[in-house]
């Protein structure tokens, strides 16, 4: 096999290989040649090339969502590797696994006036669960010595909990050579050890269920499981327990689940609050997008808060955190399914009638919404075909998705680690060239667009991937905020702006429709998953002309108005 002849590089993508890493994107540039060599020429691994390393990294990033395995970047020196630290803290607040090798000068030329050279070392300390550098053999480096280090990056790559980890990597010149293979790196096995409750935990698990009569469990972000899911089941039928979840935590088909948290708070008054209040709260999975379940749990703090699993069990979000379990979520479900015991309430039940309230209040007001933010989701998300991956983009975007019920036949993606807009459009690109067999659709808002539109340049984006842009012009998230709009600096926060997506589309290939009122956004929705087209296709919804932040002000008025 030729490859790189800078043998440890060699061996690095050799061991990356042996691990179980398929996928390595790389961006161009010189210093990092001998990676780019290395993993291109390698027929166990499938390179791709994004120019800009920012949606390189988040493109990565849905690669290794839609593969649920650990995905490689490479990049050149200098201030290309700070390019990829919004992916990166994202990735690590959301445990994605990213391999991130940066090139790097000698060590002895950092901070002397060379070139495209900055400190590297360690550089993303605070957003990875840890960080190596590679000998540096223009100094006497040791073949051995790479070897062990790169494959106990990977040991801490790949065990729960996962996260990005970053290797730092001195290259001298040439870089450009290549050679045949010779020598076999050595390749660690790896084993993940098994994790249960302990005795005493059991004990305690169990008799805690068994006192609690008001039980709430709330879900954020989780990748579809149906373990999990078959797990919850026989608590579903508990009457005691209170079953909360957002669409991004992927668990949709249940009746007695609460989906939407907002909207069904929102019929919850203050005076009722306490009743509502859980003794028992177990939470799982990643970030809650709601802030009113969060001001509501701080408010009202259960007597006991148990965290479940391993992703970000150290988390106290709801300031009550008594224990966490770090086991899978479906087994700990398995086992408080098997408690034998009397429920002391209907507290589940009494949640999910507030449900049933919001929902009709939800609908009667739609019948009558004009045009606006929230009208375009109700038509777009009507309309959705079966079987799609949906990818919501963060502010105002994925707030808006929570206020529908979820549908059992799609998958909900978003950037919700960080909840940046910086990568949401290069996040979904990447999950939708793995995902090839669906339909991949993207809600975007019209700043995070124009902010990664960098995401479709690239020659790997096939005509599975639909993008709609909600153009309410510009920051419509802090028009729903308190107190944005009151200050004299309120220009800087709706962020108004003169570009034109459609010109946008033409640039780049991507085919282009506008819709601006319910009539032609019916006609566009039409034809936006018909037309065809090798390339993706974006829908512009234009919502400008309307005030959707006094829309939906009116609506959330209009369910608290259902206590009357």
């Amino acid at each position: 096999m030729i490859t790189t002849d800078i043998t440890h590089i060699a061996h690095l993508v050799e061991i990356c290989y042996q691990r179980g890493i398929r996928h390595a994107v790389l961006s161009p540039g010189s210093r990092n040649a001998p990676l780019i060599i290395a993993f291109d020429e390698h027929p166990g691994i499938r390179t791709w090339l994004i120019h800009d390393e920012r949606c390189a990294a988040f493109f990565a990033l849905g690669i290794a969502d839609a593969t649920h395995q650990p995905v490689a970047i490479a990049c050149t020196s200098g201030s290309a590797p700070l390019n990829y630290a919004p992916a990166i803290s994202e990735a690590y607040y959301r445990q994605v696994p990213l391999l991130i090798l940066t090139a790097d000068r000698p060590v002895a030329l950092v901070d002397q006036g060379d070139g495209q050279t900055i400190r590297q070392k360690n550089v993303f300390q605070n957003f990875v669960k840890a960080s190596f550098e590679l000998p540096d053999f223009s100094a006497g480096g040791e073949l051995h010595v790479s070897d062990v280090n790169v494959n106990e990056a990977l040991d801490v790559l790949v065990a729960s909990p996962q996260a990005p980890v970053h290797i730092n990597i001195p290259l001298s010149e040439p870089l450009y050579g290549t050679a045949a293979l010779k020598t076999t790196p050595q390749v660690n096995p790896f084993s993940q050890k098994s994790q249960s409750l302990t005795n005493a935990e059991r004990e305690s698990v169990s008799a805690t269920w068994k006192k609690a009569a008001k039980k709430l469990i709330l879900i954020g972000q989780l990748q579809p499981d149906l373990k999990l899911q078959r797990a919850l089941l026989p608590v579903l039928n508990d009457p005691s327990v209170a079953v909360l979840v957002e669409n991004t935590s992927n668990i949709q088909h249940f009746q007695k689940i609460v989906h939407c948290i907002d909207r069904t708070l929102a019929v919850i008054s203050e005076q009722e609050a306490e009743a509502y209040a859980p003794d028992l709260l177990i939470t799982l999975g990643g970030a809650v997008i709601s802030k009113k379940i969060k001001a509501f749990f701080r408010k009202n703090k259960p007597a006991v808060n148990w965290r479940v699993g391993d992703y970000l069990f150290q988390e106290d979000t709801y300031q009550s955190l008594t224990h966490s379990f770090r086991i899978p979520a479906a087994d700990f479900f398995d086992f408080v399914a098997g408690i034998d015991y009397l429920p002391l309430s209907n507290f589940g039940d009494h949640w999910k009638q507030k449900d049933f309230l919001a929902q009709d209040g939800h609908h009667n007001f739609l019948a009558g919404a004009p045009w606006s933010d929230l009208k375009a989701f109700e038509q777009i998300l009507d309309t959705l075909p079966a079987n799609t991956s949906l990818h919501m983009g963060n502010s105002s975007v994925v707030r808006y998705c929570q206020l529908f019920n979820p549908d059992q036949q799609f998958r909900y993606f978003s950037n919700r680690g960080v909840s940046g807009i910086d990568g949401s459009t290069s996040t979904a690109a990447g999950f939708s060239v793995i995902d090839e067999n669906k339909l991949n659709v993207l809600i975007s808002g019209d700043i995070s667009f124009l902010y990664d539109s960098n995401a479709v340049w690239n020659n790997y984006l096939k005509n599975n991937f639909r993008i709609i842009v909600i153009n309410n012009g510009g920051g419509g998230i802090f028009q729903i905020l308190d107190g944005s709009s009151q200050v004299k600096q309120a220009p800087y926060f709706f962020s108004s702006y003169q570009a034109d997506i459609s010109k946008i589309c033409e640039g780049f290939g991507v085919g282009y429709l506008s819709a601006d009122d319910s009539e032609s956004l019916g006609l566009a929705l039409e034809s936006f998953y018909r037309i065809d087209s090798e390339k993706p296709v974006l829908l512009e919804v234009k919502t400008f002309s309307q005030n959707s932040s006094v829309v939906l002000k009116a609506y959330f008025e209009s369910l608290r108005n259902v206590l009357s």
